[in-house]
């Protein structure tokens, strides 16, 4: 539970500036200006001694008794409080403490590991963070409370409906009937409960390799639960629609039927954390038809996108954000692609902890009797063998022939005992493997039946290559190979056979088995570290149902420019993206989208802001500022709302500078500008006295509005090659 134990007159709480603080040895307190309460007999001499050193009353409080004073630039909190502290007509001067809200941090034991949700620079994975280099997941859940649901479809591996930190935030079909075996919808998918498996064909998109579980973790985690994590949406559903194998590989033609299902189930946010190199009209022309935000991993090769192409995450359409990632440190992650018209926005990607699948073993052999114990042999000859284990991998192993080569022209097999499946999703055979031989003309394959009788040649998965045409040449050394077995999850029985086949020339040593598995999900309370784009894009979808929670008839391009237009500014992301930032959520809450600012260091000494309001604004405007290598703004001026621009004069040489306004618009509406950044030149005469709205600065009287401009599509070069292979961003 989260809860405000402060109560403050106002309508914004002001987080501490850290820095200003800590130099004047003070509470927290909003800088330039401080709370007075002058004698009643001496008030007018007293407000004007205040006005000619430049100081200017903002508004009184406690019914007129107390001025809420702002000081001119250059005059310290600190110093105001000694220069009028023993004022005979000041009965008494104080900062203006700054009141936080006392918020309960998620009570989950691996909250500390999930920097990208609240990074107070605390070592994750043996990696030091940046104190605030994180999405402010903290403040926004403040502001969150309440709202719709929002649902998000993880087109991915699955998810692993059973994990006890997923479960109670998986999407439910409320137009289906569990178990009944009829399509009581009629949309083609009979007793499609909690989504759909797109590989397999059935009604369980059960994650077999764990990194749709983690996209869904990241974005919907239960939270102070007491176990795992938190993730960022508190009111979602995961929608788990499974077009991606155990090996991670997924077609177009199977995500296309998985992006469908999502959309004609009303669906607003689809999170698409895999892509490629290939450009698909098909899928294009139905993302850019769809009603629906697509989040998109940008890619995870170090590639520039707008040089080479990466899909769906290039493609030039207002319903998609692509999602570059970010280190614990705000810097642009070292596998992670960019480009600053393709890639849009930075977010976490890397030594990310979410969920994993949990595995439970249904049975095993590690070949250690004497004989094949429950194997049967055949084919010519029949020289599968329990022998000695080469280079010390066990006591035995499972081998191709009892002699040091094998023969010529051999089709020779090794069948297991019938396996049982039943009650079990995402099934899975892996072992260790390890020998030689003939390259492109010897072979070793697996193969699977269920009667013993017909068999069917499977795929397999040796490091992290995919062998679909059988296993041929050298492996020096033990190597991991993984079978997948979900298309005959619930069996009854099942049978696996490794088949040799050798021609009539160079025999060579053959292949060695051991310690083999099969294995199928858990609803154990499994979790792991993960790094790529996929993540990142992970904490973008959250932050979208976020907002689409608080505002759910927003269109896919305005909560685009939501989360495009409150992205907090970094140097470092400045060539990646294009936005130059990374996402908010407490930014992406409180943005005011009526509201657009720009900034320009020009060739002198200082910084010229502009803004323009869509509506009329009412009230101040406060101008915050922060340099680059800051983590938190500090109030510099307060602005009539007749003004429509600012000077900045106290500002360094050489030094970039991070501006946003808090504005109030006329109807009550309040909330933060977009982020803008200027880069000061270097200076022969150095800053000047600025801020606080006196010397040193120009206000404008506003005269115009423009429209706010949040757009960060373009034109693109489009490739006529086509892979039909999309491959997930981790």
């Amino acid at each position: 539970m989260r809860c405000l134990s402060v109560a403050v007159c106002a309508m914004w709480i002001f987080i501490a500036c850290a820095s200003v603080c800590a130099a004047e040895n003070l509470a927290a307190y909003r800088p330039g200006e401080v709370l007075i309460r002058f004698k009643s007999h001496t008030r007018a001499a007293a407000l004007s001694r205040f006005a000619s050193i430049g100081a200017k009353p903002r508004r009184s409080i406690v019914n007129g008794r107390v001025q809420q004073m702002i000081l001119p630039p250059g005059l310290t909190v600190a110093e105001a409080l000694s220069l009028y502290r023993d004022d005979p007509d000041v009965e008494f001067v104080e900062p203006n403490y700054l009141l936080a809200a006392q918020m309960v941090l998620p009570d989950d034991p691996y909250f500390e590991k999930q920097w990208g949700l609240h990074n107070t620079g605390q070592v994750v994975n043996g990696f030091t963070g940046r104190p605030g280099a994180d999405i402010d997941a903290v403040r926004a859940w403040e502001l969150a409370a309440g709202g719709t649901v929002a649902v998000v479809a993880v087109v991915d591996t699955g998810c692993n409906p059973d994990h006890p930190d997923l479960a109670g935030n998986l999407w439910v079909n409320p137009n289906e009937i569990e178990g009944n075996g009829i399509d009581d919808d009629g949309n083609g998918y009979v007793d499609d409960i909690r989504g759909w498996d797109f590989v397999d064909g059935d009604n369980n998109p059960q994650d077999a390799s764990g990194h749709g579980s983690h996209v869904a973790g990241i974005i919907a985690a239960l939270d102070s639960n007491g176990i795992g994590g938190a993730g960022i949406a508190r009111n979602v559903r995961i929608m788990p629609l499974r077009f991606m194998n155990t090996f991670e590989l997924g077609t177009v033609a199977d995500a296309i039927d998985a992006i469908e299902y999502a959309l004609a189930q009303g669906v607003r946010i689809i999170n698409c954390s895999w892509g490629g190199t290939g450009y698909s009209s098909a899928l294009f022309n139905l993302m850019a038809s769809a009603d629906a935000l697509f989040v998109c991993a940008a890619g995870n090769t170090g590639t520039d996108n707008d040089t080479a192409g990466f899909y769906p995450a290039g493609f030039p359409l207002e319903n998609i954000v692509a999602v570059a990632a970010t280190d614990q440190v705000d810097q642009l992650a070292w596998f992670s692609n960019k480009g600053r018209l393709r890639v849009h926005v930075a977010a976490p990607g890397a030594r990310i902890h979410s969920l994993g699948v949990g595995l439970q073993v249904l049975w095993s052999d590690s070949f250690d009797d004497v004989g094949l114990n429950g194997w049967t042999k055949g084919g010519h000859p029949d020289a599968w063998i329990v022998r000695a284990a080469p280079l010390g991998a066990g006591s035995s192993v499972l081998a191709v022939s009892a002699g040091d080569l094998y023969a010529d022209n051999v089709d020779g097999w090794v069948m297991s005992p019938p396996l049982g499946l039943a009650q079990a999703s995402a099934c899975r055979l892996s072992f260790q493997l390890m020998g030689a031989s003939e390259a492109n003309r010897d072979y070793f394959n697996v193969e699977v039946s269920t009667d013993a009788a017909v068999w069917s040649k499977r795929p397999v998965k040796l490091g992290g290559d995919i062998y679909y045409g059988g296993i041929s040449g050298t492996i020096p050394s033990w190597t991991t190979a993984v079978v997948d077995l979900g298309p005959w999850d619930g069996r009854v029985q099942l049978y696996v056979r490794f088949r040799f086949t050798s021609d009539a020339t160079h025999p060579n040593t053959g292949f060695f088995i051991d310690n083999l598995s099969l294995s199928a999900a858990s609803d154990a309370e499994a979790y792991q570290f993960m790094s790529g784009t996929s993540m990142a894009a992970g904490f973008v979808s959250g932050v979208a149902a976020l907002v689409q929670s608080r505002h759910e008839d927003l269109l896919p391009d305005a909560l685009k420019a939501i989360l495009l237009g409150s992205v907090d500014l970094d140097q470092s992301l400045a060539a990646a993206t294009s936005t130059g930032g990374r996402i908010n959520a407490f930014n992406a809450l409180t943005l005011l989208r009526d509201l657009s600012l720009s900034a320009d260091a020009g060739a002198t000494d200082a910084v010229r802001l502009n803004w323009w309001g869509q509506v009329p604004l009412g009230g101040e405007i406060a101008v915050e500022r922060r340099s680059d290598s800051e983590a938190e703004f500090q109030v510099v001026a307060y602005v009539d709302a007749s003004g429509i621009g600012y000077t900045d004069s106290a500002v360094e040489p050489e030094t970039t500078y991070i501006y946003r306004v808090l504005a109030q618009t006329q109807d009550g509406r309040s909330g933060y500008s977009n982020q803008t950044s200027a880069t000061t030149p270097i200076s022969s005469t150095g800053g000047g006295g600025g801020g606080g709205g006196g010397g040193g600065c120009f206000i404008e009287t506003l005269t115009h509005s423009k429209q706010a401009d949040h757009s960060a599509s373009g034109p693109m070069d489009r490739s006529t090659s086509f892979t039909s292979i999309n491959r997930p961003m981790r």
